[in-house]
């Protein structure tokens, strides 16, 4: 069975590595605590809306995570 994400949980990874949107972008940056840079894009919508497991995969390898089953254990103890 594939493991689902909404946007909102996204959104709030996105906040925990501090990474903000480039200027008129869905293009976000930054430099997380770890010190690590890291890029992903996201279409933002709505907190509820659900993320297809293919882009969720980008995503994962995106935030330099090996898989998304490594990002959604880290989503579940970190956030």
């Amino acid at each position: 069975m594939p493991i689902r994400f909404c946007q909102g949980d996204i959104k709030k990874l996105l906040n925990h590595f501090n990474m903000k949107p480039e200027k008129g972008s869905n293009i976000y940056m930054g430099i997380g605590r770890d010190g690590i840079w890291r890029t992903c894009k996201l279409d933002y919508h709505k907190n509820k809306a659900p993320i297809a497991t293919g882009t969720a995969k980008v995503i994962a390898t995106s935030l330099k995570f090996n898989n998304v089953l490594e990002m959604k254990e880290y989503i579940d103890k970190n956030l």
